[in-house]
């Protein structure tokens, strides 16, 4: 009976498994056999699904069960990965403790913080063909160069 985990098991297992895996379906999707869009969404719908079930908490305690009865020295080996248990997402809600000097510290952070996304903003919006002169320092300024890259994005 075919179920989605002996689907997955056709999958890559093991580091080796990735790289080809990756390297023939890139030449599969540059051959153009099949519409790249679609091919797109699909693997933009497995990357939600996994990130999803990765997420869950009742998987996470379930692979953590099953980890605690394997693991014997810290780590666990398997198909080339390693495994350990490890304390994540770690917080401190440093507003509770009552500090003064860091809650100073805090509300100067979120001052500077505004400050600078002001300015920047403004260096985003100094015409292409014009800089400005500081009037306090002298110093031509010019608007702030912009990097980006286009791609197409796929909203599920």
């Amino acid at each position: 009976m075919e179920t989605i985990l002996s689907t997955l098991s056709i999958l890559p297992s093991n580091k080796e498994q990735v790289f080809s895996f990756v390297k023939t379906l890139k030449s599969e999707i540059l051959s153009n056999d099949r519409d790249p869009l679609k091919v797109l969404v699909q693997l933009k719908m497995i990357e939600k699904a996994i990130a999803d079930i990765l997420k869950d908490d009742e998987v996470d305690y379930h692979f953590l069960k099953e980890y605690l009865q394997y693991e014997k020295e810290g780590s666990v080996a398997l198909n080339g990965a390693v495994l350990r248990k490890s304390e994540v997402g770690v917080k401190y809600d440093y507003d509770a403790c009552g500090d003064p000097l860091w809650n100073d510290l805090n509300k100067q952070e979120k001052e500077l913080s505004e400050k600078r996304k002001e300015r920047e903003k403004f260096l985003q919006n100094i015409p292409w063909d014009k800089g400005i002169v500081d009037p306090d320092t002298g110093v031509f300024i010019t608007r702030a160069p912009k990097h980006s890259k286009e791609k197409v994005v796929v909203k599920i």
